[in-house]
């Protein structure tokens, strides 16, 4: 499979280029269904795909308009110790369950996914859309997105013998 964002081939049964640390699977964040990389448009919604609202805020950048932008980063902390304790596919499954709830949180908040780099997300509030309240915007996003985590978090905690955390 080919990464999207530095065109490295990866073995079919990685998440996550193994160059640019990318996800190379993604879902909707309109509907959540899985989409595959090229995707424009979501097969079963018809939402246009998250890359595309990247290329645009590229686009508004270097047209010279200056923004205020907010980033988030939300890291995994007890993912070295999932990935130690279960087997490859549960971690893929269980960091795609966390990374589709983030993507749907940062969406309902106007924001958009940057990239994805290992178990780690950033993403950008005001880049596309301004809003006055961006900062606040991506505060309730970051407190949901550590709700989702700690939910899903209770769920394996006893596989893997710690709690995971989004940080």
């Amino acid at each position: 499979m080919k990464c999207s964002e530095c065109h490295t081939e990866n073995p079919v049964n990685n998440s996550f280029c193994r160059e640019c640390g990318t996800a190379l699977l993604s879902v909707c964040s309109k509907c959540g269904v899985e989409l595959q990389v090229g995707d424009k448009f979501c097969g079963k919604c018809g939402q246009k795909v998250y890359e595309e609202k990247i290329e645009e805020a590229t686009q508004i950048a270097t047209e010279g308009e200056r923004k205020q932008v907010t980033v988030l980063f939300s890291d995994l902390s007890g993912y070295t110790a999932m990935s130690e304790k279960l087997d490859p596919e549960e971690v893929k499954e269980i960091t795609r369950l966390i990374f589709d709830d983030v993507s749907k949180i940062v969406a309902k908040y106007d924001g958009f996914i940057e990239k994805y780099a290992g178990d780690a997300v950033m993403a950008l509030f005001g880049a596309n859309q301004s809003h006055e309240d961006d900062p606040v915007r991506a505060g309730k996003a970051a407190k949901e997105i550590h709700d989702s985590v700690q939910t899903h978090s209770l769920q394996y905690e006893p596989k893997i013998g710690r709690r995971i955390l989004s940080i």
